[in-house]
């Protein structure tokens, strides 16, 4: 798999339409799961900094996959914050499965598309990759 499909199959799971999405492009949930598994476990120091900050490189990448505009990235860290210790508790590296790993980002899709602003940075994202499919299908 390519760094540009784990990437954006990260984007697709935050925002909770990987099983719909994902399965058409190919890529297997255990492999998109490891890679979800492997990115927390490496990023776990950090992500705790992150989290208690709602700011930093590991909330900038999360933002990222999931295409959420710059100008929503403080709103997005600020979600991640409220409810870190659920987050920090979902990613525990000692009990952190593959399967576990796509449950918390699915879980920060989740608390994301509770704000008005981030919902629609989902709805964007979502659309792009439904066009993305739909000029595929095209060729």
């Amino acid at each position: 798999m390519t760094v540009g499909a784990t990437v954006v199959g990260l984007g697709v799971v935050i925002w909770q339409a990987y099983a719909a999405a994902e399965r058409r492009r190919g890529v297997e949930p255990k492999e998109l799961g490891r890679t979800a598994q492997v990115y927390l476990r490496s990023r776990e120091h950090q992500l705790r900094e992150d989290l208690a900050l709602g700011a930093g490189p590991t909330v900038e990448d999360l933002a990222a996959a999931a295409h959420i505009r710059r100008e929503n990235l403080g709103t997005f860290g600020r979600v991640l914050r409220a409810h870190r210790q659920e987050l920090l508790a979902l990613a525990d590296a000692s009990t952190l499965t593959p399967t576990k790993a796509l449950a918390w980002l699915e879980r920060v899709g989740a608390l994301a598309g509770t704000d008005p602003r981030l919902d629609a940075d989902r709805q964007a994202f979502l659309s792009t990759q439904e066009g993305a499919r739909t000029a595929e299908v095209a060729r």
